[in-house]
Parts: structure tokens; sequence; C-alpha cells
């Protein structure tokens, strides 16, 4: 079994308007996920939110980052305890929208292959539709153990999944924004493939993530059938 979980970081600015890379890594290692998805990361020039992930004791960094703001490049950071066999970044940008993209990796997991994915999509419906169709494009006819995950921007129904859930993926709903008052609305999220099973979702909600970003983390305790 192993632990993923997905997380928006919201830039490693909480509510409090506190800049701390620190308090997200903190979050991370209370989580104690093998695999972390990240949104919304700067990798600024000083190398700040790279060195407070990486200082989490085996934890090694993939760079999902799409492009530059200013500061440094920006976009999703997946953090692994597992080695990386492959990794390669996709990019999904819709016309005139903010770019976006998947990070596609491939980690040894027990001695064999899984493939990970982390994305961000579009806040228009027009850009979620053409990107998740194209990220199950991606993974059609890959019979590897498969995640997916990340903040989908889904806020309400859940047809727009209907790709994925045609290729076999599973997941299900938990609420994990907004941080303030009681989270409502299930924008982050795991799908999981035979031969994966999902054994248990929940919302990381301990101190201090109700503080450091507007995203509370999903965490996903993963298993592989038996005799797979």
């Amino acid at each position: 079994m192993f632990r993923v979980a997905t997380y928006n970081a919201h830039d490693c600015i909480g509510r409090d308007g506190v800049y701390s890379p620190a308090r997200i890594a903190q979050i991370v290692v209370a989580m104690d996920a093998d695999i972390v998805a990240l949104q919304e990361i700067t990798l600024d020039h000083a190398g700040d939110v790279v060195a407070s992930l990486e200082s989490i004791p085996g934890m090694q960094a993939i760079d999902g980052t799409l492009f530059e703001r200013g500061l440094g490049r920006y976009g999703n950071l997946l953090l692994t305890r597992h080695p990386v066999a492959r990794q390669d970044l996709h990019d999904l940008s819709f016309p005139d929208r903010e770019p976006r993209g998947v990070l596609d990796a491939v980690l040894d997991i027990g001695h064999r292959p899984c493939r990970v994915l982390a994305t961000h999509l579009g806040l228009r419906w027009q850009e979620r539709r053409e990107q998740i169709g194209r990220v199950a494009t991606l993974l059609a006819g890959d019979t590897a153990p498969t995640v997916l995950m990340g903040d989908f921007n889904v806020w309400f129904g859940s047809n727009a999944f209907e790709p994925l859930i045609d290729a076999g993926f599973l997941q299900r709903a938990v609420r994990s924004y907004p941080t303030w008052g009681r989270p409502l609305l299930a924008l982050d999220r795991v799908f999981v493939r035979s031969p994966l099973l999902a054994r248990r979702y929940w919302r990381f909600d301990a101190a201090p993530a109700a503080i450091a970003s507007d995203h509370f983390p999903l965490v996903v305790d993963v298993d592989i059938e038996a005799g797979a």
C-alpha cells in the first residue's frame, strides 16, 4: 500500500497573507504521503520552495512548471519517495487562457512501474472539457497501474469526468474547498484505475492546513489488487 495526496498550495501564501514554503512542507510531512501533487507553485529564483520541500526526508521534487511569472516558473510540482523511471510534461493549454499542463511520471513502486499524473485544469468549462479529453487520450491503451490527481476545478456535476470514467478510472468526491467556514466543493480529485484500488479517501484538515492555503489537501491510501 502507498499513500498519495493532492494539494493546491496557493503559491505558499496562506489566508493570513504570509508566504511560507516551510508551512506547506510541514503539512506535507504531517500527511505522511509517499507521493504528493502540488498545484500553484512558483519555483522562485532563490530556490526557497524546492529547498523547503526537498528538506523532507526521502522526498525528491519533479518540476512540472509551465511558464515564467517574473519571480520564477509557475505550475505543478510532484514530490515522491519512489525512484523516478521517466518523466514528461504535456501541454494542455487552451487558447487565450493561462497555460496548463499535466506532469506525467513513471515511478518504481515496489519494483513495479506505476504511472502518476498531476495536473491543474482551467477555470472555464470549455477548457476543462477539452483538457480532460486530452488527458484521457494520453492514457488510452496503457494498462500500467495509474494514479491521476490534482485540482480539476470542476465545481458542480460529474459528467465532466466521463472520458476518465469510460477509461476505467474511479474516484470519490471529498469536499476540500474552501478552508474558511465549511468546505463545500470537491475541486481536488484523485483517480485510480485497476489494478490499483483506493482504500480510503479523506480531507487533511489538521493544523495549519486551515490557514496555509484556500484548499485542504486530499489524501488517498492506494493498494494493488491481489494477484494483479
